[in-house]
């Protein structure tokens, strides 16, 4: 356990934490929390770590929310970020998968809470692996006991046991972030070979992700939604036009199936390195209000960064305490 989460221990026992929040520890501004997947990471067959909280962690996580902070939507967003006296909570999602409508959805209603959805477009409408579950299905799919791919990886990578799997799926993926991406439908190819399991059949996708059926409902019942690309590339490693294509056409998609303008963008990975200031430009070009990132931090009224607005992530090893803390005292904990 690291020093914030003893920190948060302490402060969340003693009830310290709420009192400093509203005292001498007071700020002010927006903490948004993101989560990709609510659900049993255990039973997934592919990238386990996508997986933010199980449904009854999502919903203790909710109800303290709600009981302790104003949970705003992408609409009140405007007025809580210029408001000095907010101390509001986001609640963000992406990708688009299925869990997101079939168990988080409810939970949010149960609370009478709204949440903000990205969708990437492509994987709606194409019902096609993200290249991260396409990963994860080859490591955790291959009969080796590692991987030896001299040309990527100096030393092989072990997989004799869930730990090294695990560390596996992780050196991989950060290599695919790190390529250009022309580079990435042939690095998948190759992982297939290499690993000996070939590319994951597109048939397992169609029950990762929701329908458009889905999205226009829980836009219907007041959630929000936003833009994520057209197939989840790493901006940053895109050319100017694929990057205009990714965000414009799925701005563009999405708006046609909801039937209202959407004003709200989260990038791809969302790392620091993982978009630049021309990204930031094509998002203002192409009529987005909002860009979100994702590499901790917080929204402080007044001083908040319009297309890099900070997001926290919630992960499944993120215990109680600190989550809690990072709402109360986000000064102190909203860092990754």
């Amino acid at each position: 356990m690291g020093k914030r989460e003893l920190l948060a221990n302490v402060l969340e026992s003693t009830h310290a934490g709420s009192l400093l929040s509203s005292t001498v520890a007071q700020w002010n501004g927006v903490v948004v929390f993101n989560y990709h997947r609510i659900g049993d990471a255990k039973k997934s067959k592919f990238d386990r770590a996508l997986f933010s909280a199980t449904q009854e962690v999502f919903e203790k996580q909710v109800r303290f929310l709600k009981q302790n902070f104003d949970v705003i939507g992408v609409n009140d967003l405007q007025k809580a970020l210029h408001d000095p006296t907010s101390q509001s909570v986001l609640i963000t999602f992406d990708d688009g998968y299925l869990d997101n409508y079939e168990v988080a959805f409810p939970v949010l209603q149960q609370f009478d809470a709204t949440a903000l959805f990205f969708i990437t477009s492509g994987y709606l409408d194409e019902r096609t692996l993200s290249w991260w579950d396409e990963i994860a299905w080859m490591i955790r799919s291959s009969e080796l006991k590692q991987i030896d791919w001299p040309e990527i990886f100096v030393d092989p990578l072990s997989l004799d046991n869930a730990t090294h799997i695990r560390i596996a799926i992780r050196k991989v993926l950060l290599k695919l972030k790190s390529l250009p991406e022309e580079l990435v439908n042939d690095f998948l190819d190759t992982l297939g070979t290499v690993v000996g399991t070939g590319r994951c059949p597109h048939d397992d996708a169609d029950r990762l992700w929701m329908s458009w059926d889905m999205v226009r409902e829980m836009d219907q019942a007041g959630m929000g939604i936003g833009g994520h690309t057209v197939t989840h590339p790493v901006l940053a490693n895109c050319d100017t036009d694929r990057q205009m294509h990714e965000i414009e056409s799925s701005k563009r998609r999405i708006e046609e199936e909801l039937g209202h303008e959407i004003t709200a963008f989260s990038y791809p990975v969302g790392q620091q390195d993982s978009f630049t200031y021309e990204t930031q430009a094509i998002l203002q070009e192409v009529g987005y209000l909002w860009g979100f990132s994702f590499y901790g931090g917080y929204c402080p009224a007044m001083r908040f960064e319009q297309y890099d607005l900070k997001r926290m992530p919630v992960e499944q090893r993120m215990e109680s305490n600190l989550f809690q803390s990072v709402a109360r005292l986000p000064q102190i904990f909203a860092r990754k």
